[in-house]
């Protein structure tokens, strides 16, 4: 399962706030938005909390105040249209700020006064609201002959928080990147080759600054179990290295509706077992072939399970409905750190850019027993082998 990091907070109560003397503040002036209401929010990371409200001035001054704190917690003020301000502040602090609400970039326009941690926090905000604008827009239009943009936007996103987070590994900011969420995604795992790298240098520079936090202590915990993880899956596939598979393991994933299908249901048919991405040309041919085959042979006994090793429920879910896929597909969304591969000796590897992949796709063919009868046939090979089974 995949771990998130709680955000802990202090409150003071929401009613006792009038009394509260010493609050944490944010102030200052958003020229162009006088008269609109400003939300304080406080965010967590499975829930967002209103604690103060006020109304813009006419000279566009406004003040905002939050319950004590005993730690760095992350805040967000929100106007009517959706633009916010994201700081980070503790204890008694406050945080000064000044921004253009009719400025051509938002963004840029946010100026503090007197807190570089959320300066930075805002650095992160900006591509990631962009990235989230635009894959609203591709959920609304269904345009699904931007899948392969789409898909380069998130990793060119990514790319943009990694090099940011190793430029500021000891900043709260980069402790936020790392547990933002995108439409409900989130867009690093711990479990994650390629990512594990990232929570490992938040944990440690952050460790050293604020050894006894909690949320510090639990990163780190976080951060080792996955690692002792990873250590155990490697062994597992070092074991099964070069091995054939003798016999079917079973596998249990759910559906894009969260119901969950085991591999083993399906005996008593023939069934093509798959492992696949949505990203993957060689994958999104592959669909189209099984799509025929199964159109050909459902009726005669077979059954396909699909095990996708997607990150993205979007891209995942927009590929099924492109590929015309009717049989059982699942998914966990871990992508190459999914368990699932490995029973199959489907692993990963490294590949000429220094990038740690996962060869996709791979094909077993199961006989009624679950035994293995055939392994990565494609093309006309598979179709061969499917008329030989049901002839």
């Amino acid at each position: 399962m995949r771990i998130i990091h709680k955000l802990t907070v202090a409150l003071c109560s929401v009613v006792l706030l009038a009394s509260c003397s010493n609050n944490v503040k944010l102030q200052g002036t958003i020229s162009g938005a006088a008269d609109q209401t400003i939300q304080l929010q406080l965010v967590g990371a499975e829930s967002i909390q209103i604690v103060d409200s006020t109304k813009i001035s006419a000279d566009g001054s406004f003040k905002l105040e939050a319950p004590e704190s005993t730690e760095p917690t992350f805040y967000r003020a929100v106007l009517p249209s959706g633009k916010a301000i994201v700081f980070v502040a503790d204890s008694a602090e406050t945080v000064s700020v000044n921004a253009d609400y009719n400025a051509a970039n938002w963004f840029e326009s946010v100026k503090f006064d007197n807190s570089e941690e959320s300066a930075l926090t805002m650095q992160i905000v900006a591509p990631a609201v962009t990235l989230q604008d635009k894959l609203q827009a591709y959920v609304k239009e269904a345009n699904r002959a931007k899948a392969d943009e789409l898909q380069a936007e998130i990793e060119n996103y990514k790319k943009t928080v990694k090099k940011f987070i190793f430029d500021h590994p000891s900043s709260w900011a980069s402790y936020y990147a790392l547990y933002q969420t995108i439409l409900g995604m989130q867009v690093f795992d711990i479990y994650d080759i390629k990512d594990h790298v990232l929570f490992s240098a938040v944990a440690t520079s952050l460790d050293n600054a604020y050894h006894n936090e909690p949320r510090v202590k639990t990163l780190c915990d976080n951060v080792l179990q996955a690692r002792a993880h990873n250590k155990k899956q490697q062994q597992l596939q070092e074991m099964i290295n070069n091995a054939e598979v003798a016999n079917s393991p079973d596998i249990e994933l759910p559906d894009k509706n969260g119901k969950m299908h085991k591999l083993s249901d399906l005996r008593g048919k023939v069934v093509i077992l798959q492992f696949w991405a949505s990203t993957e040309k060689a994958s999104r041919n592959n669909n189209r072939q099984l799509a025929s085959l199964y159109a050909k042979y459902k009726s005669k006994g077979l059954e396909i399970y699909s095990v996708s090793l997607d990150t993205s429920k979007i891209l995942w879910e927009d590929a099924l409905d492109v590929d015309k896929v009717t049989w059982t597909s699942v998914c966990d969304l871990k992508g190459i750190a999914s368990p699932a591969p490995a029973l199959y000796n489907v692993r990963p590897v490294q590949a000429a850019d220094g990038s740690i992949v996962v060869e996709i796709p791979q094909l077993f063919i199961l006989d009624k027993d679950g035994a293995l009868i055939g392994k990565n046939l494609f093309g006309k090979r598979l179709d061969d082998r499917m008329a030989e089974i049901f002839r």
